[in-house]
């Protein structure tokens, strides 16, 4: 019986014999036609048979022939027709890959391109029973390593195809993967140094009112069962691990585990300091994770929260409890705050960086967790700007694509050093499966491994993002720790001995795709107009130290690498709200004002408070250089309550001028709510004074006259007798 048989493009399943016959019978005439100048890959049809692999019990082959191999996938029926007598066989290549580009080249390879014998023997293949429409079966084979006809060191392909009884001789469904073979791999003077980093963030989006966006996703991923707590088993298991955490995530699953609350204006000055940080470790205590619990009260007032926030709050709690295991023995480095667009914020707001390094280790403080600032952009690439910027001593990983010819294992540009990451072991696994499901990634990770060995360089890898950790941590780590020519490093060990190489500014690519996809000006812009609105917002309540930083921590989630994809902008909702906070405190002022002179005179105005919490507040006038109107000092209103008081104003003319009465913090910053009052001086003692002064003229007037009649007559009366 034949142990091998070369594989081949499938046809299509039962139903399509009389298309598949009349296009035998065209051939010929379809041979005369010219070819289309390029394949429409869409057009593509995926296979019938989806066929994957889980587990394989081995991360590299020896020269010996002894052993045997076992792997484990599922396989799905996708279409609408019943499938019988499928089988599932292994295929192994023949012709080893040497080089690390032509490991590049095979995972670009199309799903159905030869690559290898199929291995029919008879034992080394599973049989599946029929499978119905949509109906998914799991399957396990154990594959003799004498059939595996593989001596020379390098990478093979290795893989299964899954056939059924009317198609005994081709494809219908198929998983690849990479498998290294490795000469002398328990000599551990030859054992290859891999350091693996990975990263513990996510993108977090707030909604306006400051609660964790989208439930029901964070809780598929924190369950059990869900990515990210598959990323804390299987990092828990991992040897020389280094974790790459973002606080903003730790966060966002803290106040999940609060039950979601919407942002706190309460009071928070009267909470006990955290720790200082000489007591911080290298992981973190369960109780520093977990949230505290809010301060007692009344049970009955509690607010109760929904099924999804309830499921959330769970899932949430348990990822926390395990986070401090994940942890524990591990090196780790903290990304800055919400792992932002560097380039983006380099080029528009170094600031901003400064800020999100900031509360990254605030943040850390808080948790207690000591670990060494660091970047490790998503993509690896950062641009001149964004390396101007890294910090001396942290840990700076980019990615092997962003130099033009051979890349050293630590670069130097003018002081500022780069560890570099193998973009090959991140990029995964071949199709038709997801590159960077679990055996893909592990798989490519040895493959690029096993070629440098011997070569002096370590293997420095970060992890993709979007990475499907295993199902069960167990079988896809021991594999690995079995391998003894690795060497599972911390970053610190991986580079140890390595001296940095100088490069040049001309030696660095940032793709164009790359700044067309960094976050925008005006997003950036707007993120610093929310954190300049959460600053205001903290000045005026009255008894809350914390509710800038909380609304700073949201600002910065809208720059992160995770927001370029994003159409929406949460940091405009937020920054409406919060202005709209800002405006619940209003100032009421009298239709007119008529001052008792021009020398001054007051007026009342009054303070409403709609907040449901105690405000500091002042209020300020802007008016033209003839009106005066003095400032208040800072007024403190209780919670949805009014207060009235006088305001001193005085003139320099005459005449009717208007003062704008606005609403400030206690540094002088408008808050939004203003009113406008006209404001004129008194004419009425000029009028009583010029009424007083003709009426005395008159008088004196008629005084004098009557006076002079007197005087005349008295005198014509002495003229008279006289004669």
């Amino acid at each position: 019986m034949p142990v091998r048989q070369h594989q081949a493009r499938p046809p299509r399943p039962r139903g399509r014999v009389t298309a598949a016959l009349v296009l035998t019978l065209l051939a010929p005439l379809l041979l005369m036609l010219p070819a289309p100048a390029q394949a429409d890959e869409e057009s593509v049809e995926p296979d019938p048979l989806a066929v994957s692999i889980d587990q394989l019990d081995t991360v590299s082959l020896d020269g010996r022939t002894k052993g045997r191999i076992t792997v484990r996938g599922k396989v799905v029926n996708t279409t609408e027709e019943e499938w019988n007598g499928v089988k599932v066989y292994p295929f192994v290549g023949d012709t080893p890959m040497t080089t690390s580009e032509e490991l590049a080249e095979a995972a670009e390879m199309p799903a159905d391109a030869l690559v290898g014998e199929r291995i029919v023997a008879e034992g080394a293949y599973a049989t599946i029973p029929d499978l119905a429409p949509g109906e998914t079966y799991s399957w396990s084979l154990t594959v003799p390593r004498k059939l595996l006809h593989v001596t020379e060191p390098g990478v093979y392909w290795f893989g299964v195809h899954a056939l059924g009884a009317t198609t005994p001789t081709t494809a219908d469904g198929r998983a690849r993967t990479f498998l290294p073979l490795v000469k002398e791999p328990n000599k551990r003077a030859k054992a290859e140094k891999v350091s693996l980093v990975m990263p513990l963030r996510r993108s977090v989006v707030y909604n306006a009112d400051g609660s964790v966006n989208y439930l029901p996703g964070w809780t598929r991923d924190l369950g059990a069962g869900g990515r990210l707590f598959r990323m804390l088993e299987t990092g828990a298991e991992m040897p020389g691990l280094t974790w790459a955490i973002d606080p903003a995530l730790i966060d966002a699953v803290r106040n999940l585990a609060e039950g979601n609350p919407a942002r706190n204006l309460g009071p928070t000055d009267g909470e006990e300091e955290p720790e200082e940080s000489g007591s911080q470790s290298a992981s973190p205590s369960a109780s520093a994770l977990l949230p505290s619990p809010s301060p007692s009260t009344d049970t009955d007032a509690e607010e109760t929260i929904d099924e999804e926030a309830a499921a959330a709050q769970q899932a949430a709690t348990v990822w926390l409890s395990r986070l401090e295991d994940a942890l524990a023995g591990h090196d780790l480095v903290a990304l800055p705050y919400a792992d932002p667009d560097l380039s983006a914020l380099a080029t528009t707001d170094p600031d901003l960086l400064a800020t999100a390094r900031e509360h990254t280790a605030q943040a850390l403080a808080e948790l207690g967790i000591k670990a060494t600032s660091a970047v490790a952009p998503p993509t690896g690439y950062l641009d001149r700007a964004a390396v101007n910027l890294l910090e001396p001593g942290a840990v700076n990983l980019v990615s092997d694509k962003m130099f033009r010819g051979t890349t050293p294992v630590i670069a130097d540009l003018d002081g500022h050093q780069m560890i570099v990451t193998s973009s090959g072991a991140a990029a995964g696994g071949p199709g038709p499966n997801d590159p960077i499901d679990a055996i893909s990634v592990r798989q490519r990770l040895v493959s690029e491994a096993a070629l440098l060995r011997g070569s002096g360089k370590p293997l420095i890898a970060v992890l993709p993002d979007g990475w499907h950790p295993p199902q069960s941590a167990a079988s896809f780590v021991a594999p690995w720790k079995k391998a003894a020519w690795i060497s599972s490093s911390s970053l610190n060990e991986a580079v140890a001995g390595q001296k940095a190489t100088s490069v040049t500014a001309d030696k660095l690519r940032y793709p164009r795709r790359e700044m067309k996809a960094e976050i925008s000006a005006d997003r950036i812009g707007t993120a610093n107009e929310l954190i300049g609105a959460g600053e205001m917002l903290q000045r005026i309540l009255t008894h809350n130290d914390e509710v800038a930083s909380d609304i700073a921590n949201e600002a910065l989630t809208t720059t992160s690498y995770s927001a370029r994809k994003g159409d929406a902008d949460p940091a405009a909702d937020a920054l409406s709200a919060v202005s709209s906070e800002l405006s619940s405190i209003t100032v009421a002022v009298p239709p007119k004002v008529i001052l008792s002179s021009m020398k001054g005179g007051e007026f009342q105005v009054t303070l409403s408070n709609e907040l449901d919490e105690p405000v500091t507040v002042r209020l300020d006038a802007i008016t033209d250089e003839s009106l005066r109107v003095a400032t208040s000092e800072p007024v403190q209103l209780d919670a949805n309550s009014k207060a009235s008081f006088n305001l001193a104003a005085s003139m320099r003319d005459t005449g009717t001028h208007t003062a704008l009465i606005v609403v400030t913090d206690t540094k002088g910053n408008p808050l939004g709510a203003h009113a406008s009052v006209p404001i004129r001086p008194s004419q009425v003692s000029g009028v009583i004074w010029w009424f007083v002064g003709t009426g005395c003229a008159l008088l004196f007037a008629a005084i004098a006259v009557r006076l002079t009649r007197r005087i005349m007559k008295a005198k014509k009366a002495r003229t008279s007798g006289v004669l």
